[in-house]
């Protein structure tokens, strides 16, 4: 079944302005994990806001377990789809010495409470530490084993690689590739979008592609 489908999304931030999102498609199934790339400005946020609803394309169209979004209540869309955005709101009370990855941790635990069928999480691990970061991905997959699914905005292209099911690569609000991790993971797909060098290889244990950029010494 298929939580989440968007069709040709198209969407700009003001009318004079370029499109943040240029035509993009993308659908998750359930049990499965979607990771969402793409360089700084490729409209990796704005899109994951407009398959939650948050946002309202200009053209396109999105659905939720295969009702299209703007026809359902907010009570049943939070039933549907659970966000975390990249920057959290402050809207709980925190002490001075509470950390950002704690803080990332209350928040990601919200989004779990929801028990929506579908999470899409924007950045989830910038502020977890590496045990915290398998944690999380654990519970993702244990919950695509129980038939929910998730949607994530991810920079670490590592842990898209070892995390997701299917990769998503955006550029300049367009969708140029999709696939598993070993399809668009390869460096004549990556370079000419981020714009430098990389190199790909295997992890030796588990075959999973590792990528890092060809730095000079």
């Amino acid at each position: 079944m298929r939580l989440l489908e968007a069709e040709g999304l198209r969407y700009r931030h003001a009318a004079d302005a370029p499109e943040a999102v240029a035509g993009a498609s993308l659908a998750v199934a359930g049990g499965e994990v979607v990771g969402l790339i793409g360089p700084n400005a490729a409209g990796k946020s704005t899109l994951a806001r407009l398959c939650c609803g948050l946002l309202t394309a200009r053209r396109g169209s999105v659905s939720l377990r295969g009702t299209p979004v703007d026809g359902l209540s907010r009570r049943e869309r939070a039933r549907r789809v659970a966000f975390l955005p990249q920057h959290p709101p402050h809207d709980l009370s925190f002490t001075a010495r509470l950390s950002g990855g704690e803080r990332q941790r209350v928040f990601l635990a919200r989004a779990f409470a929801q028990e929506a069928s579908l999470l899409v999480l924007d950045e989830p691990t910038a502020a977890l530490d590496l045990a915290h970061q398998v944690l999380l991905v654990s519970a993702l997959r244990r919950r695509a084993r129980e038939g929910g699914g998730a949607l994530l905005v991810l920079h670490d292209l590592a842990l898209a690689g070892a995390a997701c099911d299917r990769l998503v690569l955006l550029d300049r609000g367009r969708v140029v590739a999709e696939g598993p991790p070993a399809v668009v993971l390869r460096p004549a797909v990556l370079s000419p979008v981020y714009g430098t060098e990389v190199e790909v290889v295997a992890n030796p244990a588990t075959g999973q592609p590792l990528v890092a950029p060809r730095i000079p010494r």
